[in-house]
């Protein structure tokens, strides 16, 4: 599989069975009706904090994380985790907050879920068995929505959510996976995905313009950083930065083949590209990013690995923590930063 990412890798099959599935039924006799099916609801799962679990997000003073075999948890106090009913058994991806109560989860079979009671119970919004996985979403106010996934896949909703439909553009006409979405400060939207692809939005996400990127590995993270700058993290521990995500210069998608680009070496060619990379301890994948009360962050990834990137995203060290799988996302929570990963949900201790 293409760089969707070492975690997402390991269970891509599961995105399979939907799709195996239809094929028997359109393989039916002519004569008989094929039956309309739904998705298949979560089984509830006494043990469901301990297995794979792929993002964790704040809702009001509780906790929300979701993962494999459409397993949906929340918690009041970031120990204790209860199981929520969840509409599907695919796996889920991404979980998003627009307030306390407001929430949305992505996952495999272009799946969209919404919640108004913090994730106590949730309503299937979109799923479709031939569909993408979805990685990211945004919502720029109460009524527009964009989500992004697999393969170029981009869904967007003009009526809070109630429907989505298929954006076709130049972006996503490149077949790479998008991987993460962010606004910055100043409006501009931003999107990192395979194989070194970085776009920016200047119109809420109307056009996009592809980004002439340093490095042609895949990324999968980003976060704001000041008031027109982003930063990006990927494979093999690589991070970016760019101060002002204007001053990147763009590239025709006509003309961005993914298979012909290289990572730019030369320091004055990453500078030239608007970029400044930041020297890494490890070369293990990073997958989150969690942003600290100093205004570092620690980076998150395979085999458990914690970095701690300083306010100035100048320096990266290594944190030392309980952690020894694969980690995935995380959150401050109190004093204390909430990851989830391959063992489920683990608490590393007090932010550093």
């Amino acid at each position: 599989m293409r760089g969707a990412g070492v975690l997402l890798g390991v269970i891509a099959l599961l995105s399979g069975v939907a799709m195996a599935q239809q094929g028997i039924e359109d393989a039916a006799p002519a004569e008989t009706a094929p039956v309309a099916r739904g998705p298949s609801p979560a089984v509830m799962a006494p043990k469901a904090a301990k297995n794979r679990l792929l993002d964790i997000a704040a809702a009001g003073t509780g906790l929300v994380a979701v993962g494999q075999q459409g397993v949906i948890l929340t918690s009041d106090d970031g120990k204790t985790w209860k199981q929520s009913a969840s509409p599907v058994s695919t796996m889920l991806t991404r979980v998003h907050f627009t307030d306390a109560k407001a929430g949305w989860v992505l996952g495999y079979d272009a799946t969209i879920l919404q919640t108004a009671d913090g994730g106590a119970t949730w309503t299937l919004k979109h799923h479709d068995p031939k569909g993408r996985a979805l990685y990211d979403l945004l919502f720029l106010d109460s009524q527009n929505g964009i989500a992004i996934g697999a393969y170029g896949t981009m869904l967007v909703t003009a009526d809070g959510g109630a429907t989505w439909a298929a954006r076709d553009d130049a972006l996503t006409g490149l077949g790479m996976h998008l991987n993460t979405l962010q606004k910055l400060a100043d409006g501009t939207l931003f999107i990192a995905g395979e194989r070194g692809l970085m776009a920016r939005s200047t119109d809420a996400g109307a056009t996009w313009s592809v980004l002439d990127s340093p490095y042609a590995g895949s990324l999968f993270g980003a976060m704001p950083k000041g008031d027109k700058g982003v930063l990006v993290y990927g494979m093999r521990g690589n991070v970016y930065a760019a101060n002002d995500l204007a001053a990147c210069p763009v590239v025709d998608p006509a003309n961005w083949d993914p298979y012909a680009r290289e990572t730019a070496v030369d320091p004055e060619k990453v500078t030239a590209l608007g970029w400044r990379k930041i020297e890494s301890p490890v070369r293990e994948s990073l997958f989150g990013a969690v942003p600290l009360a100093s205004g570092g962050a620690l980076l998150i990834g395979v085999n458990g690995t914690t970095l701690k990137l300083d306010a100035e995203a100048t320096t990266i060290a290594a944190v030392k923590t309980p952690a020894v799988e694969t980690l995935a996302k995380g959150v401050r929570f109190g004093e204390h930063v909430i990851v989830v990963g391959r063992r489920g949900v683990e608490d590393l201790g007090v932010a550093p």
